[in-house]
């Protein structure tokens, strides 16, 4: 995946030895430098036309396709996750090195990472809420479509994100940069409750 991501089959049917080598090396190290946390929280929601409104929150959402997307769910999981900031660091210092290669290498480790770990935790919270007797939709991110960034601050606020050490710049942008933040709608099947689940450290 890591391969891929690099785009290096567009190009030649596989990477020459050295830069195998290279990313192989590349992708040992970015393992261990990943500090993988994550949150997620159980909320009821009342659902209008562009509108979602989270239940015990000052929380609304505005997005017709979040909306669309979420319609018959009676409850939605906001999670953030993250692989931590030492990954992202040793990124930026490969670059300021000139050692543009491994940078950008490692970068594409960090991402399939992160993107992993967000597959890991909307796994858990498909399971979760498979037990509980609801299904649960497929997750949608703040900045797809009309849901606008601006939201990423509400979801981090109602997780406490601050916990694992995620938080926004003033451009709404992410530290650490390889996090993640998405809403999974939960189609009710049975009355019974889920229970809320507030913090998992993933390796």
């Amino acid at each position: 995946m890591v391969i891929s991501r690099l785009k290096f089959a567009k190009y030649k049917t596989k990477a020459d030895k050295k830069i195998s080598a290279l990313i192989l090396d590349v992708i040992t190290e970015g393992y261990a430098l990943l500090q993988t946390k994550a949150s997620y929280e159980i909320f009821d929601v009342e659902i209008s036309k562009g509108t979602i409104k989270v239940i015990g929150e000052s929380f609304i959402i505005k997005s017709r396709l979040l909306a669309k997307h979420l319609k018959g769910a009676k409850r939605i999981a906001l999670f953030v996750c993250t692989i931590g900031s030492e990954l992202p660091s040793k990124v930026n210092e490969y670059a300021v090195r000139g050692e543009i290669a491994r940078a950008t290498i490692l970068d594409a480790v960090g991402s399939e990472a992160a993107e992993a770990l967000a597959e890991k935790i909307d796994s858990l919270i498909k399971a979760k809420a498979k037990q509980e007797g609801f299904s649960a939709l497929r997750r949608f991110s703040p900045g797809y479509g009309d849901w606008t960034l601006f939201d990423q601050a509400k979801i981090l606020k109602v997780l406490k994100a601050g916990r694992l050490g995620v938080r926004l710049t003033k451009g709404y942008v992410m530290v650490p940069e390889k996090s993640v933040t998405a809403c999974i709608g939960l189609v009710q099947k049975s009355p019974r409750p889920i229970r809320k689940i507030y913090e998992r450290h993933i390796k």
